[in-house]
């Protein structure tokens, strides 16, 4: 069969899309030079991609593969490590047309008393309480800071939380916080108030080590947006918090962060430092990243609320890149309101991040639960719902207060799609693989990922982009009319769809977990449509308020 010049060079692009390091390694196997690749080499390729070709072909393609090859070297060094995403920009489907961007808080100034209470109390404290607290001089960002720095000292290292301590800087700042506050200039409710974030984050002179043996001397320039916006708010980073390795799960270069509800289980991850100091109250409210469950998850783990916004809704500017496609930032937070607060602070467009947009955000909506159609999340069972209905104290409230509750079920994500993630993050740190020092991260699957991610040719990564596509399609239509719908803490829908999607979904805690319960039964999951955090906030405030298990605290007198 004989085939055209483009013919030939989109069967060379295919065949070699694998990348280099693969056919470098066929080669040297075979003991030959770096340039003379055979037949042979093609057709073990061709195996792995589930291609076939002919004898002939390989032999036309031989040319055109070695001068690709070149190609790819002088791309590599064309590409400096940590470079900006792909000019190709991800953009959920929907969301309607924008009339205003404003976003407008006003904060709850509930009354607060410090007689009687301890350190301890302080630092349990809501947002709002701690904010009533600060702007009414009845207690200073120094002290306040002070107290968080004293208990992340007895406490981060024993749940291996913190990765380093900013004590200098947050006394700095909460200095120059009660010198403003002092004097008038009162910044809104995060001002003077102590926080943490994940040591994915750049810090202008502060190591940043994303959680990897590779990273843990690494020292930015600048810092990143979120951080700048923070600080511009008021808020004083008081610590570095621990992250999984490259953000997957709870391990880090200095061993497994814990959960301070349960020290015998890790605090999930990988925003495992932010959700674990949030609980343990060694922060008043911390920052988190999520791509495929890094806040949700953890955040159920460690019973605390956590807000992962839309996919764009926060710059992610100066953070570990991962996914170009499904980054995403929030806050990790003791309640929702909270998060309501600190998501206003940081949201927003950004000309550091192409993908990071303007929309409307009003704290607090006015909700109308009648008004809402909630969706209950359910899976092939008719009677799920019914089932659902009759034992959840949620949906039970949510239907006493009026709310037009009905099943919703919503297709899976297909598995194909995981190829996204695996291929972006292999981009994202291709030096490190190729350089071998992906070999110096222990406990995680990062390595073997990368890899592996080196063999999906490009076609089928654009293929498994086309199928988000059109699992976006479905997720729209199924969606429907719903406003948004509830489910138990995470699962097959909520983590994979969602975030492929790029809805938005807050985390809350329910009662603590008994004997034989599964994780998921003692969070409840809210998730809206695209922008509408304020929907889903204001539906999760109501119910967050009717049990008030966020008020609850671990113990931790074991920790000593």
């Amino acid at each position: 069969m004989k085939l055209t010049r483009k013919e030939v060079i989109r069967a060379a692009l295919t065949t070699a899309a694998a990348g280099l390091l693969p056919l470098e390694a066929l080669a040297k196997q075979a003991g030959k030079a770096a340039d003379d690749l055979t037949t042979a080499d093609l057709k073990s390729m061709e195996a792995i991609a589930d291609l076939h070709f002919t004898e002939e072909e390989r032999k036309r393609l031989l040319s055109d593969l070695k001068e690709q090859r070149s190609l790819y070297n002088e791309l590599r060094k064309a590409v400096p490590d940590r470079i900006a995403e792909p000019r190709t920009i991800f953009t959920p489907l929907g969301g309607g047309s924008v009339q205003s961007a404003k976003v407008v808080v006003k904060p709850s100034t509930p009354r607060v008393e410090l007689r009687g209470k301890t350190d301890e109390d302080i630092a349990f404290m809501s947002v709002p309480e701690l904010a009533t607290l600060i702007r009414s001089q009845q207690i200073t960002s120094t002290r306040l800071t002070k107290i968080y720095l004293t208990r992340l000292k007895r406490y981060g290292k024993k749940l291996l939380n913190v990765v380093t301590l900013t004590e200098d800087l947050a006394l700095q700042q909460a200095a120059e916080a009660d010198r403003e506050i002092a004097s008038g200039r009162y910044r809104g409710p995060l001002h003077g108030l102590p926080y943490g974030i994940k040591d994915l984050f750049d810090t202008k002179g502060i190591v940043t080590g994303f959680g990897a043996e590779p990273y843990a001397n690494r020292v930015p320039e600048h810092d990143a947006t979120v951080v700048r916006r923070l600080r511009e708010a008021g808020a004083v980073l008081v610590a570095k918090l621990s992250l999984g390795a490259l953000a997957m799960n709870d391990h880090w270069y200095e061993g497994r962060t814990k959960n301070p509800w349960n020290l015998d289980e890790g605090s999930s991850g990988s925003s495992a430092g932010p959700a674990s100091a949030t609980a343990a109250g060694l922060v008043a409210f911390s920052i988190g990243t999520e791509t495929q469950g890094s806040i949700t998850s953890p955040s159920m783990r460690c019973r605390v609320t956590g807000l992962r916004p839309t996919y764009g809704r926060v710059s992610r500017a100066g953070a570990m890149e991962l996914s170009y496609t499904m980054d995403k930032v929030g806050p990790i937070c003791r309640n929702v309101e909270d998060c309501a607060l600190v998501f206003s602070a940081i949201c927003g467009s950004d000309p550091l991040d192409p993908a990071a947009v303007d929309r409307p955000f009003n704290w607090p909506p006015k909700i109308d639960l009648a008004k809402l159609k909630i969706g209950v999340l359910v899976g092939s069972n008719p009677k799920a719902f019914d089932t659902k209905m009759a034992a959840d104290p949620v949906l039970q409230f949510l239907k006493s207060k009026g709310s037009n509750l009905q099943p919703l079920r919503l297709t899976p994500l297909p598995n194909a799609c995981s190829i996204v993630l695996d291929v972006e993050a292999a981009s994202a740190f291709d030096d490190l693989t190729r350089s071998g020092r992906v070999n110096e991260i222990k406990e995680s699957l990062w390595p073997q990922i990368f890899r592996s991610a080196r063999y999906v040719p490009a076609v089928e990564y654009v293929q498994a982009q086309r199928l988000r596509n059109f699992a976006m399609h479905r997720a729209e239509q199924e969606f429907g009319d719903f406003d948004l719908f509830v489910s138990d803490g995470i699962g097959e829908y909520t983590v994979p769809l969602v975030n492929q999607c790029g809805y938005p979904q807050v985390i809350i805690p329910q009662a603590p977990r008994k004997a034989g319960q599964t994780v998921q039964s003692f969070s409840k999951s809210f998730t809206g449509r695209l922008y509408r955090e304020d929907a889903i906030l204001g539906v999760a405030k109501m119910a967050q308020d009717a049990g008030n298990f966020n008020h609850l605290r671990p113990d931790l007198s074991k920790l000593g």
